[in-house]
């Protein structure tokens, strides 16, 4: 859901101070600034929280407070399917997940000139951690080789994401790609098994793997991922 500028909305229904005025102005506008092109969402609100760590704790209760009750007058007035809730900072997790030893492995037998479908279906959740449902609903047209960006949509929410030089060079001349993406789930996990001992899961599994190691955060990789909590992938980051 985008997030509507209801700003003088909001102010004019508040009983603030001119200089109280002035502040939450302010800290609204560079709100919606970094909304501009983003779906409001828990993961999204998480990756703003983050862009607050900087600021001293003053400011960053005063931005959280503004801001949380800027999201309720919009959830009130119908604005919001549901109040937004933009938590504070350094708060810790509710739950204490497991720790997992994964370590990140290496697939270069999948980087070989496209031999079959299981190996580009593999290429995928491996680049991309798509899921099956995921590869069902794409569409060869989104992938943009000029570029380099694919742009996906799960739920009314697109993501933009970077392609890889190194998948690239092996997929782009790939003719019948929407052929592949018509087919059923059964029918792509079976591919993939016929090409591979690795499970989807362990593909995903790999590519969250690499998005930490490339220094995305645990939000940014939730947010590539379209997960709308950053739950399951705690187990990963810790």
């Amino acid at each position: 859901m985008k997030l509507r500028n209801e700003i003088d909305g909001f102010l004019a229904s508040k009983n603030f101070s001119q200089n109280t005025k002035s502040n939450y102005f302010y800290d609204l506008q560079g709100f919606h600034h970094f909304f501009e092109n983003k779906m409001i969402s828990d993961v999204s609100l998480e990756l703003f929280r983050a862009t607050l760590d900087g600021s001293k704790p003053s400011v960053q209760k005063r931005k959280i407070s503004s801001i949380n009750q800027y999201l309720y007058y919009q959830y009130q007035n119908g604005f919001l399917d549901r109040f937004y809730r933009l938590a504070p900072t350094n708060t810790p997790s509710k739950t204490t997940p497991k720790k997992v030893d994964l370590q990140i492995r290496e697939f270069p037998e999948f980087y070989a000139p496209i031999q079959s479908l299981g190996q580009f279906i593999a290429l995928l959740i491996l680049e991309f951690g798509f899921t099956f449902a995921e590869i069902q609903n794409l569409k060869w047209e989104n992938f943009n080789w000029a570029f380099r960006i694919l742009t996906v949509e799960k739920k009314g929410i697109k993501r933009i994401l970077p392609i890889r030089e190194k998948f690239a060079i092996r997929v782009k001349g790939i003719t019948n790609a929407d052929e592949l993406f018509s087919k059923s789930r059964q029918f792509l996990y079976l591919e993939l098994k016929k090409y591979t001992p690795n499970t989807s899961k362990e593909l995903r599994e790999q590519y969250i793997l690499r998005q930490r190691k490339s220094g995305k955060s645990i939000y940014e990789t939730a947010e590539n991922l379209g997960l709308s909590t950053i739950v399951t992938l705690e187990r990963y980051y810790k």
